[in-house]
């Protein structure tokens, strides 16, 4: 491996880390009573004024948009960054973090179905054998083997395979907009936008009312920057490095470090037999993105949304 690849795979690594351990940083949040609402309300615009302040700062040629495509920005912001982040993190605050984290991966059956449907991708026997494996690994990570696990976590499960679809909207439009417009762009719009239909339905009064604490301040800043501007720096810089394909694959590190996070520091433990749905959620999710090597389509973690 050369020495770029060796640097773009640490890039990934590390923002994949930062990316997990959010997760834990935002369900401990949830269990001192902040709602995903004021999360989504404080995060979105906080992430999107410091994005405009260092794009502004370093080049402004990715603040500028046709006013033609506000429509799209619109929808990007609201129905894709707004439903993404608000079902995930209702997900987070129902449901332990890994299992949390890893029925996202779903997604990417959602967008292997479209690509198949709609884009002509061959349906290979590798490509059912995968699915298959994610879904079965799926129903071992939120418990299913239990009823009363399986109970129990029955709204956040749904609430989990809503933000599925989510992310597949997500990664499937944003590609659209990738055509057209920088990456960092698209983030911009997309949370800023997304921040503004927050606001407006979700008006923030209530949380400056609240008088939280320095540290639960301190918890909000930490997720609008170490969740997204410096984690998505450091996944650009390694897809500058790597191919697409390699640095989706390295990313699922990312619901291994929440899971690790998530005993450390909230003491939530998965059972063997999760940990074993986890690992074929995985397992399917790399074949599946080794499958899209020749033929590009959008996976969730090229066009990231960090929880």
């Amino acid at each position: 491996m050369r020495k770029t690849e060796i640097q773009g795979c640490l890039y990934i690594l590390a923002g994949a880390t930062l990316w997990g351990f959010s997760s834990t940083v935002a369900k401990a949040l949830f269990n001192i009573g902040i709602s995903p609402f004021q999360l989504v309300s404080i995060r979105l615009p906080l992430a999107s004024a410091m994005l405009l302040a260092t794009l502004l700062l370093y080049d402004r040629r990715r603040v500028v948009v046709a006013m033609k495509d506000l429509p799209y920005f619109i929808l990007f912001g609201t129905l894709g960054v707004v439903g993404n982040q608000l079902t995930f993190y209702f997900t987070i605050s129902k449901i332990q973090v890994g299992p949390a984290v890893l029925i996202q991966y779903v997604a990417v059956i959602w967008i292997t179905l479209f690509a198949i449907l709609f884009q002509q991708e061959p349906f290979s026997r590798s490509t059912l054998t995968a699915m298959a494996f994610a879904v079965l690994g799926c129903y071992f990570v939120v418990g299913g083997y239990r009823t009363d696990l399986l109970r129990l976590n029955r709204i956040g499960i749904l609430y989990g395979l809503l933000s599925s679809f989510f992310v597949a909207f997500y990664a499937l439009y944003g590609e659209k907009g990738l055509k057209r417009y920088d990456a960092w762009t698209l983030i911009l719009y997309g949370f800023a936008l997304g921040g503004i239909f927050c606001w407006a339905a979700f008006p923030p009064l209530e949380i400056f009312r609240a008088s939280y604490p320095l540290k639960i301040w301190g918890a909000f800043l930490y997720i609008a920057i170490f969740a997204t501007l410096i984690p998505f720096g450091l996944y650009f810089k390694g897809i500058d490095r790597l191919r697409a394909t390699r640095a989706s694959i390295i990313g699922t590190w990312e619901p291994v470090m929440s899971c690790i996070t998530a005993y450390f520091i909230l003491g939530e433990v998965l059972e063997p037999l999760q940990i074993l749905g986890g690992l074929a959620v995985i397992a399917a999710v790399i074949v599946l993105q080794l499958s899209k090597e020749k033929r590009r389509i959008p996976t969730p973690f090229e066009i990231r949304e960090a929880p």
